[in-house]
């Protein structure tokens, strides 16, 4: 068993949380909380959303303590939990957390799904690139689309624009997005 700085092992955090040692858990988190929050940023551009991402995993890891199965190390099992979890937050365009009481936890552990992560996280990256290839006004009113979630009118107001144009931009953006991952589609 790996031991840790303060003497916990492994199977002892995972006993601890599963009889909701708070000190564990609070151990666990302080232990691994920036760690993963770095993490998160190699996939998520943004430090708050990043932070967000690692405070659902540990809220998933609290509020299932008692039933979750971890059948990897601890470190290995929040960071792919990260991972899946930033992978979540790109394909669902939303902040909302994913871990449900549905959440297949094996998803977490599974090493079968590496190339499907790989082949995602290279689509992710043509699609940001692609998006900063964009013109100006185009990129900037498409990303308060998506990014900050604003409505056509909402984007026409804040930029002094009809909503027509708003909707002219977006057409153009995803016409030129869906041309650079063409290759990616087919």
């Amino acid at each position: 068993m790996n031991q840790t700085e303060s003497g916990y092992t492994e199977e002892e955090i995972l006993t601890g949380l599963s009889n909701s040692n708070e000190e564990v858990y609070r151990y666990l988190f302080n232990q691994y909380y920036l760690t993963l929050c770095q993490f998160a940023l190699k996939y998520i551009r943004f430090p708050e959303i990043a932070e967000e991402i690692v405070q659902d995993v540990f809220i998933y890891l609290w509020e299932k303590r008692e039933t979750i199965k971890i059948h990897s190390s601890l470190k290995a099992y929040l960071h792919t939990a990260v991972r899946y979890q930033a992978i979540y937050y790109y394909r669902n365009a939303s902040k909302k957390p994913i871990f449900d009481d549905n959440f297949p936890e094996e998803k977490l552990i599974s090493n079968n799904d590496s190339e499907l992560l790989i082949e995602y996280l290279e689509l992710e990256k043509q699609v940001l690139k692609s998006i900063e290839k964009l013109p100006e006004k185009c990129k900037q009113i498409f990303k308060l689309s998506r990014n900050s979630g604003l409505t056509y009118q909402q984007i026409a107001d804040k930029m002094s624009v009809s909503k027509k144009t708003v909707e002219n931009q977006i057409g153009i953006a995803l016409k030129k997005l869906r041309e650079s991952l063409s290759v990616f589609l087919s």
